[in-house]
């Protein structure tokens, strides 16, 4: 008896272990079915964008996006850095300005035009102008002539352009500038992908929705996008012409003589020399000046001549006439007078 009541006794306590680690059990396939077999969840809150527009956003979503996204580069390793660099285009816009001085003006101007069009590059804006001088002799001339040129000349052949363009005259003074916009440029291409894909949703948008209320709205949006989308494209081509083609300003002034662009160190004796050579030559100009003058004068001084000899003639030829005239009157005496005198009664 002792011994079926023992095994009676084991018999009920191993029965109620294996229920009590069925029960414990049970919870965790309770939430398993939770899990994976309960219905969906209400929607979630609507959630305002960057753009002004809602979407749906929930964790599963956002844990989605984040597991797609390319692992960060590790902050202590400089191979993605060197990477991102070596493979990113600088976008660099180049400009230069030359001023100038030639003695033979029509000859360097003409070297411009040839180095333009041989180098495929485009006339922005020219001026040409001098100073009019208006001869004795009726005729005119332009001196101290300048010109102004902006140019625009591919990027690949801007630095050869500015060392021709220098030895066709003398160069006085040079500007260059290099500017860097690749931030700037790189930022826009961003922008402008995002508002391409935000107009990629609004006509799928629109497509769907059958209110018409909606409808407007989304169109509206859908034109302020697009026109963002037309000023981002037209600032990128803007930079791309740019980039493509440089910039360089001329500034060219006719001279008789160029301006050292190096100190010149004389001596005494050339400074002498130099001061009688000029003191000769303002001589020698001032002799030809009068003879010219005297020259382009003779015909009026002539006749100036000729009428001041018929008026100083005619004069005298009045002065004789006049004094002729009062030497041939006598004056008129009293004959009663004078025989009264001779014989007094």
């Amino acid at each position: 008896m002792k011994k079926t009541v023992a095994v009676l006794l084991a018999l009920i306590m191993l029965l109620s272990l294996t229920a009590c680690g069925a029960k414990s059990m049970a919870p965790a396939e309770d939430m398993a079915y939770d899990r994976f077999d309960a219905p969906a969840a209400e929607a979630a809150p609507m959630e305002p964008m960057e753009d002004g527009w809602y979407d749906a956003v929930t964790e599963e979503s956002v844990e989605m996006e984040v597991s797609m996204e390319e692992p960060a580069p590790d902050p202590g390793s400089g191979n993605s850095a060197s990477a991102t660099t070596q493979t990113m285009a600088e976008k660099i816009i180049y400009s230069a300005s030359l001023s100038m001085e030639s003695t033979e003006f029509d000859r360097t101007v003409a070297t411009i035009d040839t180095l333009i069009s041989t180098y495929g590059g485009y006339i922005q804006s020219s001026t040409i102008n001098g100073d009019t001088v208006y001869n004795n002799d009726g005729t005119t001339e332009v001196i101290n002539r300048r010109a102004w040129y902006t140019i625009s000349i591919p990027t690949e052949h801007f630095e050869t352009f500015l060392t021709e363009s220098g030895n066709a005259g003398n160069v006085t003074s040079t500007y260059r500038n290099a500017e860097n916009i690749t931030s700037s440029y790189t930022d826009t291409e961003a922008r402008l992908d995002s508002l391409r894909t935000q107009e990629e949703r609004l006509m799928v948008m629109m497509e769907q929705t059958g209110d018409l209320e909606s409808l407007i709205a989304l169109e509206a949006r859908l034109a302020e996008v697009t026109y963002e989308i037309e000023s981002y494209q037209r600032q990128l081509n803007n930079w791309d012409r740019r980039i493509a083609y440089s910039t360089v300003d001329i500034e060219l002034w006719e001279v008789n003589v160029y301006t050292p662009t190096v100190p010149v160190t004389r001596t005494f004796g050339e400074k002498l020399a130099d001061a009688f050579a000029d003191g000769w030559r303002y001589f020698v100009r001032g002799v030809q000046n009068f003879i010219l003058w005297f020259a382009e004068s003779l015909p009026a001084l002539v006749v100036w001549a000729i009428i001041i000899t018929a008026a100083v003639l005619l004069i005298r030829k009045l002065r004789k006439v006049r004094l002729s005239r009062k030497v041939g009157k006598k004056p008129q005496t009293d004959s009663s007078k004078t025989t009264d005198d001779e014989f007094p009664r």
